[in-house]
């Protein structure tokens, strides 16, 4: 049953939809900025699940599910350092606050994503 991801990409839609709508309007430059890099982090989610989709991923153990980065947030480690996983495949490492670059200058697509799970399974 594909459903709910079907309903995970309706929602990205609906969204950017508004986002779309939001960012035509005038914006001061800091909200503005944040408005584009929102954009942009939901077209690549947009993108990643239709990808699931037309993968036929219906498992949390597929390949395809497992080779994508994913966060993972426990409220109840009690060690601030602990409380965000990283997964990538078999990899599992703590988000530590690392400098991330310029993030509006940064555009995730498929290579980056093969780049993250080469970088991490070497």
């Amino acid at each position: 049953d594909d459903k709910p991801l079907r309903s995970v990409v309706a929602g990205i839609e609906t969204t950017l939809a508004a986002l779309a709508d939001t960012v035509l309007l005038y914006q001061p430059v800091i909200r503005r900025k944040k408005l584009e890099q929102m954009i942009t982090e939901l077209v690549h989610q947009r993108d990643v699940t239709r990808d699931l989709l037309s993968h036929g991923v219906k498992s949390v153990n597929d390949f395809n599910w497992l080779g994508l980065m994913r966060f993972y947030f426990d409220p109840k480690q009690p060690d601030v350092m602990k409380q965000l996983t990283i997964h990538v495949a078999n990899t599992r490492t703590f988000y530590g606050f690392e400098y991330l670059g310029l993030a509006e200058r940064l555009v995730q697509t498929p290579l980056t994503d093969r780049c993250y799970l080469t970088m991490t399974q070497a």
